[in-house]
């Protein structure tokens, strides 16, 4: 790779991680976007899968990692409470959603690798919804822990899903047309 294309790629993976932190510190204060215990309808997942199509889906989990790293050094809210819970909430989804543009190749690659990758990131975070964050009165693993998961995570995650596959496409479909090119 020559060193302009070189600076060009850091400098698109540098805005995109700008992206995604501006857009996760923006949601916090918007108060409907917010559930009560966690989670919220996530703009900032549209960066990571623009630049996964854009840039190649090595450099989409890059993205994803790395402003989630930014987030937490700047002291974005997160809530860990065991390595395992940390892999299933954050750095599952992250890199899940990372790469989007491996999933489907075809006409329908954009809205077919969004909803998986958004899948398998609510599939993650109830799990871990299931194991660290049962309802009170429960028990981690009970079947009123798997129910409580479900319904807590679907609505946000659906919320999520609807919004990335309407405005991804689009983003994607008009960064096709200015011919921006990595080479």
């Amino acid at each position: 790779m020559k060193s302009s294309s070189r600076i060009r790629l850091l400098t698109y993976m540098a805005l995109f991680i700008a992206l995604y932190v501006v857009l996760e510190y923006a949601g916090m204060f918007i108060p409907f976007l917010q559930m009560p215990q966690g989670g919220s309808i996530e703009l900032y997942w549209i960066p990571v899968f623009v630049a996964s199509y854009m840039l190649g889906w090595q450099y989409g989990v890059i993205v994803a990692v790395v402003s989630w790293v930014v987030s937490f050094i700047l002291g974005i809210p997160m809530y860990f409470v065991k390595p395992m819970q940390i892999l299933l909430d954050y750095i599952a989804p992250l890199v899940v959603c990372g790469l989007a543009s491996l999933y489907f190749k075809g006409k329908y690659k954009y809205y077919v690798g969004v909803t998986i990758a958004m899948v398998l990131k609510y599939v993650s975070q109830v799990l871990s919804g299931v194991y660290y964050w049962p309802p009170e009165d429960s028990v981690a693993g009970s079947s009123a822990a798997w129910i409580y998961s479900l319904g807590y995570n679907a609505w946000y995650n659906l919320a999520t899903l609807v919004v990335c596959i309407i405005l991804v496409p689009l983003l994607m479909k008009r960064l096709e047309k200015t011919n921006l090119k990595i080479d």
